[in-house]
């Protein structure tokens, strides 16, 4: 991961210059851009392996150059680590909603800032080692999921809904009820082996029910809870897919 560069987004020009020295040190190259705009123009051209994204930039702030990110087809894999100052727990969720894998606030330490960013390579990693022609590829599979839902400021809750079809990065999830596009969710996935643990989003909802008065809901798959429930998690798929494969030649 490290012969791919590290992007910082800041209007902080100082901060970018110590991040930079913090992170070379380690071996990391380090570029920098000051808005949004010019931040996303670098990521397609340097395709980073990660992007350190201030969230209270002006113009363009950190949450709609986010959500740019997580939306573009290219770099929507990128890890982005959101950081800002503001002591606000409301817009850390914020910066979630808007796809950001992990956050760092402000101002941070050396050793923090070293921590996050070797856990986003690790993320990035695993996912390159997935084509992207195989992270894409959905299977049909009917599994029951516990939701828990976190919108906004509303309190926690939990609903029951199955999926439709699964790929290595997303579910097709039917549920009771519409939830917000950009809700987090935690996720227990019921397999036949036992219960597999993730934190998801919603990246769309369809508001027309389907059979059995449930919504379709477009969900990103973000990180497993531990490393384990990722190797179940593609074993199942492959053992899926094998099955299917085999169905359709007979």
């Amino acid at each position: 991961m490290r012969t791919r560069p590290i992007l910082i987004i800041d209007d902080d020009h100082a901060l970018c210059e110590l991040v930079a020295s913090t992170l070379s040190r380690t071996g990391f190259k380090v570029l920098a851009a000051f808005d949004g705009p010019t931040g996303i123009e670098t990521a397609r051209d340097a395709h980073p392996a990660i992007i350190l994204l201030d969230m209270m930039m002006p113009g363009l702030d950190g949450v709609g150059t986010c959500e740019r990110l997580k939306q573009d087809p290219v770099l929507g894999d990128i890890p982005v680590v959101g950081m800002t100052a503001s002591a606000d727990l409301k817009y850390a969720e914020r910066v979630f909603r808007a796809g950001a894998e992990f956050f760092l606030p402000k101002p941070f330490r050396a050793e923090s800032l070293l921590r996050v960013v070797r856990l986003a390579a690790e993320t990035a990693e695993r996912q390159s080692r997935a084509p992207r022609r195989e992270r894409r590829v959905r299977l049909a599979a009917e599994i029951l999921v516990r939701c828990v839902i976190r919108e906004g400021s509303h309190p926690s809750r939990e609903i029951v809904g199955r999926t439709a079809n699964i790929s290595l990065t997303g579910l097709l999830l039917l549920l009771p009820e519409i939830v917000a596009r950009g809700s987090a969710i935690h996720l227990q996935l019921q397999f036949p082996e036992g219960s597999l643990s993730a934190e998801a989003r919603v990246i769309w909802h369809d508001p027309q029910p389907v059979s059995g008065n449930r919504f379709r809901h477009g969900i990103h798959l973000i990180r497993f809870a531990h490393d384990i429930d990722l190797v179940e998690y593609r074993r199942f798929l492959n053992h899926l897919a094998a099955g299917q494969a085999s169905e359709a030649r007979s």
